[in-house]
């Protein structure tokens, strides 16, 4: 398959083109490259010398493509490529997006309209799985971490609102009338000069280093300077305050589940989630932005995901658990010596991030993947054997 990208502001100009081994920089960002057949961007099939959209193809051939009992493609599977924050963002869970697409549908705006919230009826969970060191937002700190915020950088707004939990909390920074927004701004940012004046950040010390109480703050600080330079005067830099900030070393995943208040800052990253489009935006982006269609679709609780590794199923196989039993992330590391075998089952798409590897199947048929190429797999299990120097991931519907 040939996979489409996703020319978004805030994506690299080199890491795509240098996996695909495109000129450098490339002409224009690019942020994301998709996998899968949602209508916005499919992948296209290429078979025989035959090219044809994979969103028609599952259209056209439903019991062939998608899983006994699925009314669509059940994944949509990502290589991120992050220069600069993303927006800060939530998304819906499958009941709120039914009633909201129709909402949508009633009122007669466009799918495709810039200020439309929801462009399909499905969840979107996500796992991120870190290629590079990933920085992230996710969720609001407990109080406790928040009063300590609050008291080494003398935010009064802060600890005024420890107590809430992370829903109220985001409300009432939105809430908030805008001089009273743009004076905490004010201070936040102040104090997040002078602290970073004292303590340098270092992005380079491990991610258990820093979450020592004193080097939270630092990176908390280095942050905020960060968003004010891209973002100045967004309201979404005190929510971002208030949010727990991950750093995820290679190799390492991520969960993001539906109503949690989430943003990517840095790195590059493979991406497994459902098959939807839905993003309700509340700041830190040149896009549309509904605060009020955000703040209906947040959770209370919004705790910290665990970051978690893969299990090793076999030398060169890591597999990593999704939140849905039936869909799972394996990598595949080849070193160019031995051989790996690999069994293919259920729906799955192999993406090529590293190398070259060719894949072979029991059928004899060779393929050779380099980097963003993809396979299809679909049917009976195959017995796949991997030669070559490289690494891909697989995406299995089981």
């Amino acid at each position: 398959m040939r996979n489409p990208i996703q020319h978004y502001a805030w994506g690299t100009w080199d890491t795509l083109a240098q996996m695909r081994g495109a000129p450098v920089p490339a002409p224009e960002p690019e942020a994301e490259l998709w996998v899968g057949a949602h209508p916005k961007s499919p992948s296209v099939l290429v078979q025989d010398g035959v090219e044809r959209s994979l969103a028609e193809a599952v259209e056209a051939e439903p019991q062939r493509f998608l899983p006994e009992g699925a009314d669509r493609f059940p994944f949509l599977f990502k290589i991120l490529a992050i220069a600069a924050p993303l927006s800060l963002q939530v998304h819906p869970s499958r009941e709120q997006a039914e009633v909201g697409f129709a909402a949508e549908e009633a009122a007669g705006v466009p799918v495709d309209a810039p200020h439309r919230n929801y462009r399909d009826r499905g969840a979107k969970p996500e796992t991120v799985i870190a290629v590079s060191p990933v920085r992230i937002l996710t969720g609001i700190r407990p109080a406790e971490q928040l009063r300590e915020i609050a008291e080494a950088l003398d935010l009064r707004w802060l600890a005024e609102k420890a107590q809430l939990d992370a829903a109220a909390l985001i409300r009432a920074i939105f809430d908030a009338d805008d001089a009273a927004a743009a004076r905490d701004l004010q201070v936040t940012v102040a104090a997040a000069r002078d602290w970073a004046a004292e303590h340098p950040f270092d992005p380079h010390r491990t991610p258990a280093h820093q979450e020592a109480a004193g080097e939270r703050i630092t990176a908390l600080a280095d942050l905020v300077l960060l968003l004010d330079e891209a973002y100045p005067g967004d309201r979404g830099i005190l929510v971002a305050t208030a949010m727990n900030q991950l750093f995820l070393e290679p190799g390492q995943s991520a969960h993001t589940p539906a109503g949690q208040v989430h943003a990517y800052v840095s790195g590059t990253a493979v991406e497994i989630m459902e098959a939807s489009d839905n993003v309700m935006r509340a700041g830190l982006t040149p896009k549309h932005v509904d605060v009020e269609q955000m703040l209906t679709v947040l959770v209370p609780d919004q705790p910290a995901p665990p970051l978690r590794g893969p299990e090793e199923v076999a030398p060169g196989v890591h597999r990593y658990a999704t939140w849905d039993p039936t869909l799972s992330v394996t990598r595949l590391d080849l070193d160019g010596q031995e051989p790996l075998s690999f069994r293919c089952e259920g729906l799955s798409a192999l993406l090529c991030t590293d190398g070259e590897v060719e894949v072979t199947g029991t059928d004899g048929v060779a393929h050779r993947l380099r980097g963003t190429d993809s396979l299809l797999h679909t049917g009976t299990p195959d017995d796949l054997v991997l030669t070559g120097a490289g690494r891909l991931y697989c995406a299995s519907h089981v």
